[in-house]
């Protein structure tokens, strides 16, 4: 599976002394502090680009990356940082989880999760994964709308069935894992990533939101605009919704 190869991206360089990795994390930091104050979302911008350039390496293979797998790993990771950013501010504040998520009992006796808190940083804000990502496939030559309406309604309708988080686009389209196989053993790794980079959870939707625009605009010419965008959404909003542990 392709997910094994994310086990050994973004292992430091054993060459590389960890004195010497601390100073030059923290002076990456203080950087970011200070253009901070002129470009608010340089944390995201900088965590996003390096995010897609660690899958995109850790993806190719002798014939290049499979491009509708990256944008399924990306969809995916991005979907679900919306949960994880509205879970680590709960965790913040000693809030519980009912405070700002709905929570559904699906068939299959597992918990998923809704709300306005996190439909924002999923669809609904400025810096959302699907302003980001609608943006940049408008920019790419998309001339056709993907109904992401639609898609929250398919995500509603088969919580806890089999066909939920299943991509309905074309079988010789399809990605090489399972959305939810990134969020089960990819997240702790794109996590750590964008960690080194945004200064607080709010941002981390923003910064996998960019790393789906690199990737993207690095596909132009390679996959239709429309369908990537649409895979990232088919793939992003029912994994917004799971229960991470159960997976």
């Amino acid at each position: 599976m392709l997910w094994e190869k994310f086990k050994n991206i973004l292992r430091p360089s054993d060459k590389e002394a960890p004195v010497r990795q601390q100073m030059a994390a923290q002076a990456m930091k203080e950087t970011i502090r200070e253009k901070r104050k002129t470009d608010p979302l340089i944390g995201p911008r900088l965590g996003g680009r390096a995010l897609a350039q660690n899958l995109i390496s850790g993806l190719k293979d002798e014939r290049g990356v499979h491009i509708e797998t990256l944008l399924c790993a990306l969809g995916s990771l991005a979907g679900y940082s919306c949960q994880a950013s509205v879970r680590e501010r709960l965790k913040q504040g000693g809030q519980p989880e009912e405070k700002e998520f709905v929570i559904a009992n699906g068939k299959d006796g597992k918990k998923y999760f809704f709300g306005d808190a996190l439909n924002k940083p999923l669809a609904e804000d400025q810096y959302s994964v699907w302003s980001l990502a609608a943006g940049v496939a408008t920019h790419v030559g998309c001339e056709q709308p993907v109904n992401v309406g639609e898609i929250f309604e398919h995500v509603a309708a088969t919580v806890g069935g089999p066909e939920f988080g299943i991509p309905r686009i074309p079988e010789s389209h399809r990605p090489c894992d399972p959305p939810s196989n990134w969020v089960k053993y990819g997240w702790p790794k794109a996590l750590a990533t964008v960690r080194e980079y945004c200064e607080s959870p709010t941002e981390w939707p923003a910064a996998f939101g960019i790393a789906i625009q690199e990737a993207m605009t690095q596909a132009k010419g390679v996959i239709d605009p429309w369908l990537a965008l649409s895979i990232v959404m088919e793939c992003a909003i029912p994994m917004s919704k799971v229960d991470a542990t159960t997976l």
